[in-house]
């Protein structure tokens, strides 16, 4: 279609709630030019941002013609997308890559790391779309994860242009949402020329909600290849000089541990270990920089006090550390003979496995790990992550791997190798959209 050329939105195949969706946003983004117009007459610094989404701005120096348009919600979907644009830029050079977002972190953070150019994404309303879609005339649409703008998808079908979803992810809540507005999600979903799940379970829910089988790609989860790099030879010695970490004890990590995680379980530890306990030490990890102090305290009448790691090396005799440098979790794990995975006991649903996973650091997490299920499913499979109900059941399985330290390298070993059997997901799924590309 050419620049200017007019036109009107699909109606058939996308169904009256489309139709209803189109209205909404088109009155929205009509109420948001004065808005505009207000904000840039008072010079405020929030009128570049909003001319972005309206599409109102310079399109010609921000958008490249002929694009690969990739898009990722916010700050972790462009860090899910990083390895992604890279291969689809080696695997289509002819083509300039162009990264939105929806959120100013997000578009910031692809302007930083992505390859090409980086804006926030257009308004889901028929003009701003319009004039969007005129200016960047993109061969092929991918977005990272599951976000669906139903005008986008149906003014890309209107010009046909391919449109992708790669590492989907369906919550069980947002399939129930899904399943009862699925006159509007369903043929959506049955628009994209490809529709890559992230897990299994995702692939069956994304079923559910009206996904064309036929369309379905590959599972495939960009997680993977966010992991770090595996640690470096000495790298458990360094740290250990670098922390004054005692190598006669056996260290747990706890990490990215929330309010009610850490004390508790240090408590059940100790007490399956017995008189063993005396010779563990503990590296704590408060998720937030604003905890450190109160979770020191907590666990003081347990451990006595946590040496702060920004103080220095500990004495020698120290059983206990605040991790309380930024960035030292990360790369604490080739340390530590096992570790908690945050966030699973309180009601949050986890931080990712995969710093514990790439170090061979064999991990125990609670119930709530609704966040992180498609990663833990293969490493419990693999057996280096174990489930527990209870902070008991997961004392007593830290305690076993103490006691049995080959076990838990083993286990350790275990989800390593699979961490390292699965990278390589962004070239498997560039090598698939490159010949999506018109």
């Amino acid at each position: 279609m050419t620049k200017g050329a007019q036109e009107s939105p699909p109606r058939a195949g996308f169904g009256p709630l489309a139709a209803v969706w189109r209205a909404v946003g088109g009155a929205a983004a009509a109420l948001a030019r004065p808005t505009l117009a207000l904000l840039e007459r008072s010079g405020d610094p929030r009128a570049a941002a909003l001319a972005e989404r309206l599409a109102l701005d310079d399109l010609a120096d921000s958008v490249p013609r002929g694009c690969l348009w990739l898009h990722g919600a916010s700050v972790g979907e462009i860090r899910a997308l990083k390895p992604l644009a890279a291969a689809l830029a080696a695997a289509r050079p002819d083509l300039p890559i162009l990264v939105t977002a929806t959120t100013r972190a997000g578009r910031e953070r692809a302007a930083a790391e992505l390859p090409g150019r980086a804006r926030l994404a257009p308004l889901d309303a028929v003009a701003p779309l319009r004039r969007f879609l005129d200016a960047a005339a993109p061969r092929l649409h991918v977005v990272v994860e599951t976000e669906i703008w139903p005008t986008r998808l149906a003014l890309l079908a209107r010009r046909g242009v391919p449109a992708a979803i790669v590492s989907a992810r369906l919550s069980p809540e947002r399939a129930a949402r899904y399943s009862r507005l699925g006159g509007l999600y369903g043929p959506c979903l049955r628009s994209l020329a490809l529709l890559a799940p992230a897990s299994a379970d995702d692939r069956v829910r994304l079923l559910a909600a009206g996904a064309d089988e036929a369309r379905l790609g590959p599972v495939e989860n960009l997680k993977w290849d966010a992991a770090p790099a595996p640690p470096a030879d000495g790298a458990k010695a360094a740290l250990a000089a670098e922390l004054g970490a005692n190598a006669a004890r056996t260290w747990i990590v706890l990490g990215s541990a929330h309010p009610g995680e850490a004390a508790p379980l240090v408590a059940a530890t100790r007490a399956a270990l017995g008189p063993a306990a005396d010779g563990v030490g503990w590296l704590v990890a408060p998720r937030h920089p604003d905890r450190f102090a109160a979770e020191a305290e907590s666990l003081a009448a347990i451990l006595g006090p946590l040496w702060p790691a920004s103080r220095g090396p500990a004495p020698n005799g120290a059983a206990a550390l605040l991790l309380d440098k930024i960035g030292l979790l990360p790369r604490i794990y080739p340390l530590a003979a096992a570790a908690l995975l945050g966030g699973t006991f309180a009601p949050v649903g986890g931080h990712t496995p995969l710093e514990a996973a790439v170090a061979g650091c064999p991990l125990v997490a609670g119930p709530h790990v609704q966040h992180q299920l498609d990663l833990l499913a293969p490493l419990v499979a693999a057996g280096g992550v174990m489930p527990a109900a209870s902070f008991a059941e997961a004392g007593a399985q830290l305690a076993r791997w103490v006691a049995a330290p080959d076990e838990a390298r083993a286990a350790g070993a275990a989800i390593q190798a699979e961490v390292a059997l699965r990278r390589g997901v962004a070239g498997r799924l560039a090598a698939v959209l490159a010949g999506l590309a018109r």
